[in-house]
């Protein structure tokens, strides 16, 4: 009977690791073919270019036939069937009125595509932890088991449990490295040592890793360019609408005066949303471990408000910085962009002559920060979705140039990095944001 139920465990094992590779490999090249159709679309509906209609129409077949072999997983099946019925619509529409469709509305509908393959991508990972957990209970099944044949025929309690261990070592080296490409970390190879279809597993399971590794890196290298090529003209554009607006290229009459203030404003939104796309894409860039550096707080908070001087110079704010200085071992480059994202928000949804408070101290066990601000706060209802990607609030702030809904996503993501959270605390009034990251490595600067 052990016997049986060692052989089910080892197959039970075997079909856990194999569906974990389907499942993440499958909902990851959903999301990314929903990106390319977006692109591709959109870039039709501009250029009106019949090839790029034929590309769109070529990434639209791979997405079907990528959904219809998921149809067999009953924890997609729901999601999966209405993400597929407003694809069909949304197709529907575009091909009847082609280049006279309206490209927000293809963004608003290829958005509510990319939160169903977010929430596919979310069940899926419920679905592997549900397996790893049935895999941990039929082991404690099975040790118990054991446990009491050990009452009956001693002997047979020292073989099971050689088998046992035998059986459970390379499964439980491959627990931590499922958890890994759950995670989306792919650089660490899968292997494990125990009996040959295990390892033949584990081969399968190292060549989806490598597959998808190939992807990150090329979705990142492809960020990284288009982002690079986009500043460039953007800069010229930038500053050709500067001269325009400010009159250096001669007087404009008050229409005149108009469109160029619609351009200005528009390419300062693009150039905000090419930096956060960037800032994105090094969040999500799993290619290299972080490399130890470290960072002084007052330094980077120096750098922000001296970037955002005018915005709060505008509003006549009042900035309450923390009385101690930090040494923290946190990337440059992160902790600046942490700090921005925060304090950008607080100043842009601030009242005039308004106070934005910073305070930060070193606990015993952790380091908190707190950025407090006397704004009209988020009503109770959105608080869950705040750091989900994309997600804009009820209130809106007065400035003219609007976010793109990444800030506190990519400031989540960030701290969680460094094994620290992020929390949204409750407030009469305005926004407090409190960040917790480990006591080590925090050390309190005393500046003579």
């Amino acid at each position: 009977m052990a016997l049986v139920r060692i052989d089910k465990l080892s197959n039970q094992g075997a079909n856990a690791v194999q569906q974990v590779s389907k499942l993440v490999y499958s909902t990851r090249q959903v999301s990314q073919l929903l990106v390319n159709m977006e692109r591709g679309a959109s870039q039709f509906l501009v250029l009106k270019d019949p090839s790029l209609w034929q590309g769109y129409l070529e990434q639209r077949q791979e997405l079907l036939a990528l959904t219809n072999e998921m149809r067999n997983q009953p924890e997609l099946a729901a999601t999966l069937v209405t993400m597929l019925k407003h694809e069909e619509q949304l197709n529907q529409d575009l091909s009847e009125q082609l280049t006279a469709y309206d490209i927000e509305a293809l963004q608003r509908g290829y958005g509510n595509l990319n939160e169903a393959a977010n929430e596919l991508y979310r069940l899926s990972r419920q679905a592997i932890d549900a397996e790893v957990l049935a895999i941990e209970r039929s082991a404690d099944q099975l040790r118990a088991t054991v446990l009491q044949s050990a009452l009956v025929i001693p002997a047979s309690l020292l073989i099971a449990l050689l088998f046992v261990k035998l059986l459970m070592r390379p499964i439980n080296q491959l627990k931590p490295q499922i958890g890994q490409l759950q995670e989306g970390n792919f650089d660490k190879p899968v292997a494990v040592e125990g009996v040959q279809d295990i390892q033949e597993v584990a081969q399968i399971l190292d060549a989806m890793r490598l597959k998808l590794l190939d992807l990150e890196q090329q979705k990142s290298h492809f960020i990284r360019h288009i982002s690079h090529e986009l500043k460039t003209p953007l800069a010229a554009i930038r500053e050709g609408a500067e001269l325009l607006y400010d009159g250096t290229a001669g007087a404009l009459n008050p229409a005149q005066q108009e469109v160029s203030g619609i351009i200005r404003t528009s390419v300062s939104r693009l150039q905000c949303l090419i930096e956060d796309l960037l800032n994105f894409n090094m969040v999500l860039d799993n290619s290299s471990a972080l490399k130890p550096q470290s960072s002084y707080l007052s330094y980077s908070l120096e750098r922000v408000l001296n970037d955002r001087a005018l915005e709060i110079q505008g509003k006549n704010l009042q900035i309450q910085l923390p009385e101690n200085d930090f040494k923290m071992p946190l990337h440059p480059e992160h902790l600046r962009v942490i700090l921005d994202n925060l304090l950008s928000n607080a100043v842009k949804f601030s009242p005039a002559r308004g106070n934005i408070q910073i305070c930060a101290e070193l606990d015993v066990h952790v380091f908190l920060l707190n950025v407090i601000d006397q704004g009209p706060g988020i009503p109770k209802n959105q608080r869950e979705q705040v750091f989900e990607p994309f997600f804009q609030g009820s209130v809106r702030a007065d400035a003219k140039i609007k976010g793109s809904g990444l800030g506190l996503t990519i400031t989540r993501e960030l701290v969680q990095k460094y094994n620290g959270h992020i929390q949204l605390m409750d407030s009469q009034k305005g926004c407090h944001f409190k960040i917790s990251l480990p006591h080590s490595g925090v050390e309190k600067i005393i500046h003579v």
